[in-house]
């Protein structure tokens, strides 16, 4: 077998261990007819193209191009095609939303194989990117051509009705922005908001998001909580940028502004996203300042690396041999600076973090003592609730019962008679 087939089946057995999509390889004939030369996946009769010839021939019309076609049949629904020489490679489906109900009470794979008239069909999760990028993969085998998912989004998607309608969409805001004499809200007071945050200055940052100003923030979505919600996303968003410059770990940044954006996702009350955004703005900078306050620290970029680096670790078993040598520098050198930078032996300051998480976890999660022990990188439950008692003289079973929630506390509860049932 030629290398190049080799190459080719080698990369489509990786798309289908990855993404566990289907990849049909076709030879065109005349008239635009398929002759299936390779199949990787699930059993033929469950294939909406080989089953619906209308449906692939929309796929290959659609695919004709010098660059991979994604294909969306209708949101969430993608498949990719590759004209290669006289060959043509279709990719999918994949569903790129965990979603389970899709319309009228059917799941995608029964709504889609009722659509096509077969008995079922899969369609696997899978993210869009890690779908655009296996793709990508098989291009460059296939051609030795490289392209950037950027610039295959690109190719896909910007069209002249795209860049039409968002000229059309911005000069409608424009019109009606001076039709009512509307305005936005200061750009001053956000600059005063972010550099209150970027010095620590709670009380500034306070006074900043409560001031009465003439003009209004933007519209962001037509469904009013929406446009609550997405105006909290930007703001909180700047406001994790602006910590970060003010010397906050980017990694604790990004993951705390992460877990904000999920909270205000669940929340379905005008008035809560207000007192959650308010919260979370104000937050970023009472983090910023505690980091200013702690005068004995001089900050060093080679020790907040290694703080993010154990930030990134924390699930896992933290060797300061494998921190040093992932910042290339010796085990000696990098403990020496440690403790004369942050006053703390890098074990110690290792322990704390996965103390202070595990408190968040007993307080706020229903996952079990024995979970949050392997989750933090623990060989037993005994082993972390040794280290749990020494650094908190109390049990992990001690403290949940005194600072958890109580509606974390009756989850437990219920999920250990579950269990034990």
């Amino acid at each position: 077998m030629e290398k190049s087939i080799l190459e080719l089946h080698y990369v489509c057995n990786h798309i289908l261990r990855t993404t566990h999509a289907q990849v049909r390889q076709y030879q065109i004939g005349e008239k635009n007819r398929l002759e299936l030369l390779n199949y990787y996946g699930e059993e033929i009769k469950e294939d909406a193209v080989n089953a619906d010839e209308k449906f692939a021939q929309e796929i290959l019309h659609a695919g004709r191009k010098d660059y991979p076609v994604i294909y969306v049949e209708e949101y969430p629904v993608h498949y990719a095609v590759i004209y290669h020489l006289s060959t043509c490679l279709i990719i999918g489906p994949i569903n790129v939303e965990h979603q389970q109900i899709y319309r009228e009470g059917l799941t995608v794979q029964n709504y889609y194989a009722r659509q096509h008239k077969i008995e079922g069909l899969k369609i696997p999760y899978c993210s869009y990117e890690t779908f655009c990028q296996e793709i990508l993969l098989l291009f460059y085998m296939l051609t030795g051509r490289e392209m950037s998912y950027q610039e295959l989004n690109e190719k896909n998607f910007i069209t002249d009705d795209l860049l039409a309608s968002m000229k059309k969409k911005k000069s409608k805001l424009f019109f009606n922005y001076h039709e009512y004499s509307r305005v936005h809200n200061p750009y001053s007071q956000e600059a005063r908001t972010m550099e209150g945050i970027r010095k620590g200055d709670v009380e500034r940052v306070k006074k900043c998001i409560s001031e009465t100003f003439v003009g209004e923030y933007g519209v962001l979505s037509k469904n009013a909580l929406q446009n609550v919600r997405n105006l909290g996303i930007v703001g909180m968003a700047l406001a994790s940028r602006a910590a970060i410059e003010g010397g906050m770990p980017y990694e604790e940044a990004f993951s705390l502004n992460d877990s904000q954006i999920l909270k205000l996702e669940e929340i379905n009350n005008i008035g809560e996203v207000v007192v959650m955004i308010r919260r979370g703005i104000i937050q970023y900078a009472e983090i910023v300042r505690d980091l200013r306050n702690d005068s004995n620290k001089k900050k060093n970029p080679l020790i907040e690396e290694c703080k993010n680096l154990i930030f990134r670790k924390m699930h896992s078993k933290i060797a300061v041999r494998e921190l040093a040598d992932e910042l290339d520098v010796s085990i000696e050198y990098l403990s020496a600076l440690f403790r004369k930078t942050e006053g703390i032996c890098i074990k110690d300051y290792i322990m704390n973090q996965k103390m202070q998480l595990a408190e968040n976890l007993l307080i706020y999660s229903e996952y079990s003592i024995e979970q949050i022990g392997l989750y933090l990188g623990f060989s037993s439950q005994s082993h972390f609730g040794a280290m749990f008692k020494k650094y908190e003289n109390m049990t992990p079973k001690q403290y949940r019962n005194i600072y958890a929630k109580k509606e974390f506390q009756e989850t437990t509860k219920n999920l250990t008679n579950t269990i034990k049932s």
